[in-house]
């Protein structure tokens, strides 16, 4: 039953993209993304005469930990991906109210189907790319695909430490911080007492180095273990009782007055405040746009010491708080308000509002980071440059996926053109905060093309038809 169960949501969930997209749009994903990793690879000779390759396989371990990070926090989204996501668009997540099969069992299969969703719409063509690539440059294509598994299994750990934390922090926040904590001591420990590196607690980078099966069983159970304690702990089947809330959409929209679209605002908030996770899954989300934009600065400084480290992580850091805005659009379709007198921009202005006010907590990043680096002659043009590429991503992100981005940038023609029309901006403004930061002063003039896009993205949207999901 359960191995049915899985195969009718892998086929459910192909089928709900492809329904979106399209056969060949969505099939299309995997390979751009396996093209891009053949493109970098070609330049993994010349990033060797500056980073040694323990450096790269290190950073590369890095990336897919976070990339798991961000899939693990299951545990603080569960009950909001059965009861708002799947309440729409699928019948399986529900079937344990009309069939003898538990919602851990059902839980379960979803949690199997996305770790072959990821792997196979982003790990496999990520090691096909390189893979391939080994034809062209000389690199052994054992060691490829030795680094390709030690990146799968870095994924995992990643996705099941998470997943077990986030199941503590939907039954106890107490208790979470207890669990860090310890954490926290026993990492400190054995770095200062025992003189262990961090490389070797980064056990799938140290066993590529140094195999043993000591250590490929000690990874074997950081994944299955905790995995395993989150989903007998799941909080999903919750007992009856009555959840009551006191009226406060009013008083919270009185708040936000200075918007006219206060009512939307507030209730994008009390949403977040009464779902599952609360401000937690912002900070869940959040772990893998900030350590990648940490793995970037890293990068860069190893590039070129004398930059100012401050402007490219301000670069980086606006470009990945768009996700931000998926967070917020991630669990609300506008499907309910079609049956009100509201058109699909004003929902849109009431996320941009709702975006700008939760950007805070982006903002307050780049104050630490500026002073931690301390480096705070730069924090001006640092803000003007982190302000002008978050709002120009934005607004590039609703011109081309409205409400819908955490979907709509799985049809590949969109993703690429999202891409073609960010990157090349990025790219200037990387390039410019090196020369001279001073120049992202005039920044804030990419603000009038990006003004431009919105008032076309609300006359797109609103003839558009919403996606019933």
């Amino acid at each position: 039953m359960a191995f049915e169960i899985l195969k009718i949501m892998i086929k459910e969930e192909w089928r709900l993209h492809t329904s979106l997209f399209g056969n060949r749009m969505f099939a299309f994903f995997p390979l751009m993304i396996g093209i891009s990793a053949f493109i970098a690879s070609m330049f993994l000779p010349n990033i060797q005469t500056i980073m040694t390759t323990q450096q790269m396989l290190q950073s590369a371990n890095y990336i897919f930990i976070l990339f798991g990070v961000t899939i693990g926090s299951f545990g603080l989204t569960g009950k909001e991906i059965l009861n708002r996501r799947f309440g729409q668009a699928s019948l399986i997540a529900y079937s344990s109210r009309s069939l003898p099969v538990s919602e851990r069992t059902i839980f379960l299969n979803f949690l199997i189907k996305d770790i072959i969703y990821y792997v196979i719409l982003w790990i496999l063509p990520i090691t096909f790319g390189l893979v391939f690539a080994t034809l062209f440059i000389e690199i052994n294509t054992i060691s490829i695909l030795l680094v390709c598994g030690t990146l799968i299994l870095s994924f995992l750990i990643g996705l099941s430490i998470v997943f077990f934390l986030s199941t503590i922090y939907a039954h106890s926040i107490k208790l979470l911080i207890v669990f860090l904590t310890i954490g926290l001591v026993v990492f400190l420990v054995l770095i200062n007492f025992y003189n262990i590196g961090i490389t070797t607690l980064l056990l799938p980078y140290s066993m590529y180095y140094n195999p043993s099966l000591s250590k490929f069983f000690l990874i074997m159970f950081l994944i299955f273990t905790p995995s395993t304690i989150s989903l007998i702990f799941l909080k999903v089947d919750y007992p009856e009782k009555k959840r009551q809330y006191k009226n406060s959409l009013m008083d919270l929209s009185y708040k936000f007055k200075f918007s006219q679209h206060s009512y939307y605002i507030a209730k994008d908030f009390l949403d977040l405040k009464r779902s599952e996770g609360g401000l937690g899954k912002i900070i869940f989300s959040f772990l893998f746009p900030i350590g990648l934009t940490w793995l970037f600065l890293y990068i860069f400084l190893e590039l070129i010491p004398t930059v100012k480290a401050i402007m490219i992580f301000a670069v980086f850091l606006g470009i990945v708080s768009a996700s931000i805005y998926n967070i917020l659009t991630a669990f609300d379709t506008f499907n309910p308000y079609m049956f009100l007198p509201v058109k699909v921009s004003t929902i849109i202005k009431s996320k941009i509002t709702s975006y700008l006010i939760v950007s805070i907590f982006s903002l307050l990043i780049l104050v630490l980071a500026t002073i931690s680096l301390n480096q705070l002659e730069w924090f001006i043009p640092a803000l003007f440059s982190f302000v002008t590429i978050s709002v120009y991503s934005l607004s590039m992100t609703i011109y081309f996926a409205g409400l819908h981005p955490t979907i709509l940038f799985y049809n590949s023609k969109i993703f690429a053109q999202y891409i073609c029309t960010v990157s090349p901006i990025l790219f200037v403004f990387t390039i410019v905060s090196i020369l001279d930061p001073f120049i992202m002063l005039a920044s804030p003039v990419l603000l009038i093309p990006a003004s431009f896009v919105l008032k076309k993205s609300y006359k797109k949207w609103d003839k558009w038809k919403p996606l019933s999901i």
